[in-house]
C-alpha cells in the first residue's frame, strides 16, 4: 500500500472511529407514565327502625278488631352501596299458638292467616317459612337512603274469641333485618330471579 493510500485508510478509520463514540452519546426518544388507582372499601350499612310503634308506647293490648302499630323499616345508609334487604318475623309460642288456633277455627291457610293479621302496603314475598318465623323480601334493592317499611300494622281481627288469647300469654314479635349488595344479583330482565339470588347466597341456601 502506497502512502497515499495508507493515510486515507488511517483517515477514514479515525473518522468512523469518532463517529461511532459522538454516536453511543446520543439518547433514543423516550416516554414514561405512571398512574396509581386507588380502590375504596365497599360496604352495606342498614338501620331498623320501628317509628309507629315506638310512639305510641300504650297501645299494645290484644283486643279483637283492633289495629295496632307495627312498622319495621330498614333504611340503606347513606355510605353503603345498594343493597337487597330482608326481614325475619318471628314469634312468641304464645303468638305461635294464637295464629294456629285462629287459623283452624276459621279455616284459614298460613297465607290467610299472615294476610288478616299484617297488614303492608308494599306486600313483601314470603321467602322462607318455619314453625315459628316468616323471612320476608322486597323485590327491588334499595339505593344508599332509600327506606322500605315490610309492614304497617298487626291488626286483631274481629273473630279472634277470648278464648284463644291466653291471659298471662307472652306475644312477642322480634323482627331482624338483613341486607347484601345488590350488585352481582341484580338483573333488570328478571327482577324476581335477582332476588331469589340475593336471598340464596345470604341465608347459604
Amino acid at each position: 500500500m502506497n502512502a497515499k493510500k495508507k493515510i486515507l485508510s488511517v483517515a477514514l478509520a479515525t473518522a468512523l472511529a469518532a463517529t461511532a463514540i459522538v454516536g453511543s452519546s446520543l439518547a433514543y426518544f423516550t416516554d414514561q407514565e405512571e398512574k396509581t388507582n386507588e380502590f375504596t372499601v365497599g360496604n352495606v350499612d342498614i338501620t331498623l327502625t320501628e317509628p309507629n310503634w315506638d310512639a305510641d308506647l300504650n297501645n299494645k293490648d290484644l283486643i279483637p278488631g283492633k289495629t295496632i302499630p307495627k312498622d319495621p323499616t330498614i333504611t340503606v345508609e347513606a355510605d353503603s352501596e345498594t343493597a337487597y334487604t330482608f326481614m325475619k318475623v318471628q314469634l312468641s309460642a304464645d303468638f305461635v299458638e294464637l295464629l294456629t288456633t285462629y287459623g283452624e277455627t276459621t279455616g284459614k291457610s298460613e297465607d290467610e292467616v299472615i294476610a288478616a293479621w299484617f297488614k303492608s302496603e308494599v306486600q313483601p314475598k314470603v321467602m322462607e317459612m318455619g314453625t315459628d318465623y316468616v323471612i320476608l323480601g322486597v323485590l327491588s334493592p334499595k339505593a344508599a337512603g332509600q327506606a322500605v317499611t315490610y309492614f304497617d300494622e298487626v291488626t286483631v281481627p274481629a273473630d279472634v274469641t277470648q278464648e284463644m288469647i291466653k291471659e298471662n300469654g307472652t306475644y312477642e314479635i322480634t323482627v331482624t333485618a338483613y341486607a347484601i349488595q345488590a350488585e352481582g344479583f341484580y338483573d333488570e330482565a328478571d327482577k324476581q330471579a335477582s332476588r331469589q339470588a340475593a336471598f340464596d347466597a345470604l341465608f347459604n341456601k
